[in-house]
């Protein structure tokens, strides 16, 4: 069996290895302090790779930082915390400009312009960077700069465990895919960059890797976590081949002006939904339509509904095309080129896409722990109830700079403070207690069991019954966990161990999400009730959660 073969010392800890990983390691070493990146995934993939490139920045003359404030405020349904969007804002111009500086090469007109700026929903104006590379440009550029900083990077990492002690965090316990050894590292700051939770449900745009694990662990080390109800699901995606399930397509804004959607009798229902924007309403308001034509029996007969960009123009769609060339492609390949060139309907379903809620931080992305700092997806507060397309990599490249920043002057001033050994010897024989179970449930049927009662019961639609039933049935799944077997002896590259120990906070981060789900007895941007349809203006507050004495979840409104 595994044991503890190594241990690490480093001034920064990086949990985490997308973009504002990258940021935050670049910012941090240019503030003189060395940091360390560990990441369950490869370096730079996940949702930073995903996102297809879609980064919203006031360029235009006529916008401004209090236009993007207000639009995104609005999107939030009023509940984001706007000290945070207020440095989203104002920074996001310059913070962009300056990933030039790590060689990256913008995608700009013969002027100097920016080349691929569309209008996406919910924005004032024409916002959205959106390279024909994808983000790949972006990526490539940062990872030149962590490579020319030698900055110390361990991938194939998961983190099990936060260390705390006297009230602050001082290091993680992780487990290495690649030889099945545990990995004590000791830091005097740690930020949390774990990315989203899409993988607690049936359908998703994100990748394996994204099954929630940070908002555990933040819990479990005694950070506050607000709005964990708050669950983006994205209006179009792939429904099938099945390898290709929930795969993102986007909004229908990259279908063209004139794109319309029907269901399965030929109905174009968004005039029954939102007869002013129609389609083109946020993506809340369409994925909750999409998946309501389908849940009430008017999809198509593959329970589906159908995208149509007949009507547009179609010397547009090179332009339209180019923005998004990987979706387009796979439309080509999986629904023909006619499809793919506007001279056809294809199929497509909601799926869930992004997390608004997450660790409570400040602007400077501090938590309520002492030397724990948090950003990106995991973190919470920036998107209030709802998010807007493009915001999210806006996010990371913001306060992925700001977090590197602040964690490079925590470390200076705070020093290394060992934790006791037998506390990672403890964590490590509790692990392996975990992972010698052979006889229980395979880690792959208790993830679906545990996807399926989130789609189902907390997701696009919700209720307080359907609540109550999954909040019981997570705590079956709690208890389940224990048993959970991984029947896989080889140590090497086990990847049946590694989902046995994700499922455990898969289900805490899931009982956090029902639990403030429950609580928001309204509906409000993504969180729709249909007990509670309606919006009410005395529910323009925040839920914070955190940890009581004996591990309860404890709510309270704010």
């Amino acid at each position: 069996m595994s044991t503890l073969m190594r241990s690490y010392e480093t001034d920064i800890l990086i949990v985490g290895g997308g973009g504002a990983a990258a940021m935050a390691a670049l910012e941090a070493t240019r503030n003189g302090v060395k940091p360390l990146i560990m990441c369950k995934d490869t370096f730079l993939g996940g949702a930073t790779v995903q996102a297809s490139g879609g980064t919203s920045i006031p360029f235009l003359p006529e916008d401004s930082s209090a236009v993007f404030f207000n639009d995104t405020v609005k999107s939030g349904a009023y509940i984001n915390n706007e000290k945070l969007v207020k440095v989203l804002a104002q920074e996001a111009h310059d913070v962009f400009y300056g990933l030039e500086q790590y060689g990256l090469l913008l995608d700009r007109g013969p002027s100097g312009e920016m080349r691929a700026i569309k209008r996406s929903e919910g924005h004032s104006f024409l916002r959205s960077y959106a390279d024909r590379r994808q983000f790949h440009g972006v990526v490539g550029g940062l990872r030149r700069g962590v490579i020319q900083e030698n900055i110390g990077l361990l991938e194939e990492r998961m983190l099990l465990k936060l260390f705390t002690d006297e009230g602050a965090v001082r290091g993680g316990l992780f487990f290495s895919l690649a030889d099945g050894t545990f990995e004590s590292v000791m830091a005097r700051v740690v930020i949390l960059i774990t990315g989203g939770c899409g993988q607690l449900y049936s359908t998703s745009t994100n990748a394996q890797c994204l099954t929630g694990d940070g908002y555990a662990l933040a819990f479990d080390a005694g950070a506050e976590l607000v709005d964990m109800e708050m669950v983006q699901f994205l209006p179009l995606a792939f429904p099938r081949p099945s390898t290709m399930r929930g795969q993102l397509i986007g909004m229908c804004s990259l279908f063209g002006p004139s794109v319309k959607l029907y269901n399965g009798l030929g109905d174009r229902y968004m005039l029954r939904y939102d007869p002013e924007k129609l389609e083109y309403a946020t993506r809340d308001v369409v994925a909750r339509a999409n998946y309501t034509e389908i849940q009430e029996g008017r999809g198509t007969r593959r329970k589906t509904i159908l995208v149509d960009p007949t009507e547009n123009d179609r010397s547009l769609v090179g332009t339209y095309r180019v923005s998004l060339a990987v979706a387009y492609d796979m439309i080509a390949e999986t629904f023909g080129e006619k499809a793919a060139n506007w001279e056809a309907a294809f199929e497509a379903i909601p799926s869930q896409h992004f997390m608004m809620g997450g660790v409570r931080i400040d602007e400077d992305c501090r938590t309520t722990v002492a030397n724990l700092l948090c950003c990106g997806e995991v973190s919470g507060g920036v998107h209030g109830a709802n998010r807007l397309a493009g915001n999210a990599l806006t996010e990371i490249l913001v306060f992925g700079k700001r977090a590197g920043r602040k964690a490079a002057a925590i470390a200076r001033a705070t020093p290394v403070k060992q934790i006791h050994p037998e506390m990672a010897r403890a964590a490590v024989r509790q692990t392996q207690v975990y992972l010698n179970n052979h006889d229980g449930v395979l880690p792959g049927r208790a993830r679906q069991r545990l996807q399926t009662l989130m789609w189902d019961k907390v997701g696009i639609v919700r209720s307080g019954d359907d609540l109550e039933q999954a909040l019981k049935a997570l705590s079956r799944l709690e208890r389940m966990a224990d048993g959970v077997a991984a029947r896989c002896r080889m140590r090497h590259w086990n990847r049946e161990r590694l989902e046995a120990l994700e499922f455990r906070l898969m289900v805490k981060t899931a009982k956090l999400i029902a639990t403030s789900a429950r609580e928001r007895t309204e509906s409000r941007g993504s969180h729709y009730r249909r007990d509670f349809p309606e919006t009410d203006p005395a529910w323009r507050k925040n839920i914070i959660l955190s940890k009581g004495r004996d591990n309860e979840i404890r709510v309270r409104v704010v």
